[in-house]
């Protein structure tokens, strides 16, 4: 999201100096502009003079001139200062038309800066913008989140609490059973292993919905058992059925019987039946 957002500015800041090239571009032209317009108007003038001066006087025709010379020479003579009169005429248009040509390239020159300067504006536009939804959705990520980490904390504790109170419990019970059997029967004939204490029992499925004994949610392992047999909190393993943990006692489970908690279906198809437990 850093590095969308670092784009979006490049490119914004690109685009936001190409815009000031463009306008000083523009502010250029239009000086130069103005300055062939004043040029184009101070030939305008100067043409209009030299046409109504030479070609709109009655007094000063070019005919007359030429045929009012003296002789031959002075009649070559007239003819090469009408031929030099001409030339300037023509001299004059054509730098009159030249300067007229320029300013309408200067002003197409303009036109074209114009509309891509009106382009790249509505390009900033959009990449404006899309910065600005970067940074929105870039901060509603990080609140996101934050909101999330105190949620998580918030269950990180009460989870905690909820093990300190399920430990608690699975002590007292503990103790009391301690406290009312010969603890000498734990074990039931158990045999000692590197990995562990392995005894048989009987075990059978159930699939009913609740809470334990020591108050942990009952699921797939979590399994009920005697703790004068198997102590509360032993982390156990179940032969056909997996890891689990000693976390639930019963009226009916003495001895080497433990209850382990299956799906409805997989409970009725794992019924009652002989497993060995290795107690960690």
């Amino acid at each position: 999201m850093d590095s969308q957002v670092n784009r979006e500015a490049d490119q914004l800041n690109a685009n936001t100096s190409r815009r000031a090239q463009i306008q000083a571009s523009i502010a250029a032209e239009q000086q130069q502009l103005q300055s062939f317009r004043q040029q184009l108007a101070d030939r305008q003038k100067a043409l209009d003079n030299r046409l109504r001066s030479s070609y709109k006087s009655d007094d000063a025709d070019y005919l007359s001139v030429v045929f009012g010379a003296d002789n031959f020479s002075d009649f070559l003579n007239k003819v090469d200062a009408i031929n030099t009169i001409a030339q300037s005429d023509k001299n004059l248009i054509a730098s009159f038309f030249n300067a007229k040509q320029q300013v309408q390239n200067d002003l197409d020159n303009l036109n074209s800066q114009q509309r891509e300067l009106d382009s790249l504006i509505g390009s900033l536009s959009t990449e404006q913008q899309n910065l600005l939804a970067a940074r929105q959705h870039q901060q509603s990520v990080v609140d996101s989140l934050r909101s999330q980490k105190q949620a998580n904390a918030g269950e990180l504790a009460q989870l905690q609490s909820q093990a300190a109170g399920i430990e608690a419990r699975m002590n007292t019970i503990q103790q009391q059973v301690d406290a009312s059997s010969d603890t000498g029967a734990r074990g039931g004939g158990g045999s000692s292993s590197a990995g562990g204490t392995n005894i048989t029992v009987l075990a059978t499925a159930y699939c009913l919905a609740g809470t334990t004994a020591t108050g942990m949610p009952v699921g797939r392992g979590v399994i009920a058992v005697d703790p004068r047999v198997i102590p509360l909190g032993s982390r156990v393993h179940v032969s056909g059925y997996g890891d689990a943990i000693a976390a639930d006692t019963g009226g009916a489970i003495k001895g080497n019987r433990i209850d382990v908690w299956l799906p409805c279906g997989e409970a009725y198809a794992w019924g009652s039946r002989t497993v060995t437990v290795t107690i960690y």
